[in-house]
């Protein structure tokens, strides 16, 4: 399986986000959050079934828990409550303005473009073209990222499905390709969810999908990273075993997984006053090491599958 590392200096990196834009978004999750605490109690994990499963962090009066034998993250929380954040009019009235959009092109579009590119390589090689496909991209909700995949030289059909925007698009019934980005961290059901998605996938098509990872460095570390984790944005943090079990169970071979993350060690590095007294080897590793022995370390993360960002390609099983 071939893999490609990005090597990224630690506090070199941009920003990804407004912080004055982010923290307004935070602001709407917390009042909803402390407005409607979950009244499920189930400590089961949604992924592999275990009771056996332990508090590990807090926000804003939610637990969230590790499971101990797939090792993923969860939030349990009633569905109607879920649905009703999901459908917040405050939050998508902020994230479809013209000044949050704008400034997420500003700082994510060589990401992105860099991404098409990724798919159109990944997609040549597992069908064996990409030129004409079919395209269906779940939950996108930033407008220049959609103008890239629709223009790409890949797509001649694409659909935006279940997302914010007010952009028409094609209707697709069968894809050759489904995008679900960054859509599993507020899935409650990440099985059924994949079910329904492979019922839109033609024979030979494929799914891409990313997420952020529960058994990563910096969410371990940090006992739910930084402040860009929070309910009801984020109940599901599969570890990658348990992204392995979710795509099994959901019907679909995996191709490939990588963990290509490149800001692990960044935000550890930025919120170091948020490591725990009795993690010695980290709080060492951040205090004494180098530039160069950081970004070795970002890319062992990496290689090891140890990042907190995974990126899928899948097919359904046959």
């Amino acid at each position: 399986m071939l893999k490609a590392y990005d090597y990224a200096e630690p506090g070199k990196r941009a920003e990804l986000r407004d912080a004055g834009l982010f923290r307004q978004e935070k602001q709407i999750a917390q009042q909803f959050v402390l407005e409607h605490p979950s009244e499920r109690q189930s400590i089961s994990c949604p992924i592999c079934g275990s009771i056996k499963t332990k508090y590990i962090f807090e926000r804003w009066d939610v637990n969230y828990r590790l499971c101990d034998d797939c090792k993923s993250i969860f939030v349990a929380v009633d569905d109607s409550i879920l649905q009703e954040y999901l459908g917040l009019k405050s939050m998508k009235n902020l994230r479809v303005s013209s000044k949050y959009q704008q400034q997420a092109s500003e700082r994510r579009t060589d990401i992105w473009m860099d991404f098409v590119s990724w798919a159109e390589y990944r997609v040549f090689r597992y069908l064996g073209r990409n030129r004409g496909l079919r395209v269906i991209d779940f939950g996108n909700r930033y407008v220049k990222s959609v103008e890239l995949f629709r223009s790409s030289k890949m797509t001649a059909e694409y659909e935006l499905r279940d997302s914010i925007l007010p952009i028409e698009t094609a209707s697709v019934n069968e894809a050759d390709l489904v995008l679900y980005l960054n859509q599993l961290q507020h899935e409650a059901d990440p099985i059924e969810s994949l079910l329904q998605i492979g019922k839109c996938l033609s024979e030979d098509g494929l799914l891409i999908l990313n997420t952020r990872l529960g058994s990563g460095f910096d969410i371990l570390t940090l006992k739910g990273g930084t402040e860009d984790i929070f309910p009801y944005e984020h109940i599901m943090l599969p570890s990658a075993k348990g992204l392995k079990l979710i795509l099994d169970k959901a019907g679909y071979e995996l191709l490939e997984i990588t963990t290509p993350g490149t800001r692990d060690l960044d935000v550890v590095m930025k919120n170091k006053e948020r490591i725990e007294e009795a993690n010695f080897f980290i709080k060492y590793l951040i205090d004494t090491a180098d530039c160069t022995t950081i970004a070795d370390f970002q890319q062992f993360l990496q290689k090891s599958g140890l990042s907190s960002f995974a990126q899928v390609i899948a097919k359904k099983k046959d």
